[in-house]
């Protein structure tokens, strides 16, 4: 697929920085445990925050979120705050950044459910629970764009767990991969996605290790 790379470790998601490329999945194995610890977990328990943080604090600051909701299981918590870091840490290496504006978020609605391209200039998503993000090949984007929810052209969509480095149009104007979040609404799913994007005038105030947030 022109603009999109399929890679099978995570250094593969370097190639985001190659001018031609758009799209960059990783299709990782993860582990069983923690799949079926997240199955499991009552939908209303799933983490929901977003911080800016500099690298090096995030494992803190992922512990003093984390605490905040009835994950039972410490292992298993841990294996998720080591998943974030690894791929923040992949992210942060991939822009040349210290900080990053991370999003754990619980979704049971249809939110960013328009196709659209990202106002950035690589953003990291991946799915723990749900279906996953729906995207378009470029010679469908302007078809996807106008018709929206009419839109019944070709559409791929991630798997769970994969992880995707998507170039939005800060990097390139009007590039990037056309995508949108699946429709959940009325179905009773629940979402766990995480989002990784560099400080932007939108990101919330930074932490700071030495207010209670880090302790």
């Amino acid at each position: 697929m022109s603009g999109v790379i399929i890679c099978k470790t995570i250094e593969g998601l370097n190639s985001i920085n190659r001018t031609e490329v758009e799209l960059v999945i990783w299709r990782r194995t993860i582990s069983t445990s923690i799949k079926d610890w997240i199955n499991c977990m009552d939908s209303k328990n799933l983490p929901n925050f977003r911080i800016l943080v500099n690298l090096s604090d995030l494992t803190h600051a992922l512990e003093s979120k984390l605490k905040k909701f009835d994950l039972k299981v410490e292992k298993m918590r841990g294996q998720l705050i080591d998943d974030i870091y690894n791929l923040a840490s992949k992210f942060a290496d991939i822009n040349q950044c210290e900080d990053v504006d991370v999003r754990l978020q619980r979704i049971s609605n249809d939110a960013c459910w328009k196709f659209h391209r990202d106002v950035v200039k690589t953003r990291l998503l991946t799915t723990y629970c749900g279906p996953s993000t729906e995207w378009v090949k470029n010679k469908y984007s302007e078809k996807a764009l106008l018709e929206q929810r009419e839109y019944n052209g070709p559409l791929e969509q991630l798997r769970k767990f994969d992880v995707a480095v998507f170039k939005g149009n800060y990097a390139q104007p009007d590039k990037g991969i056309v995508h949108r979040s699946p429709s959940i609404v009325n179905t009773g799913i629940t979402r766990l996605m995480l989002c990784i994007n560099q400080r932007t005038d939108t990101s919330p105030a930074p932490l700071d290790r030495g207010k209670d947030d880090l302790i």
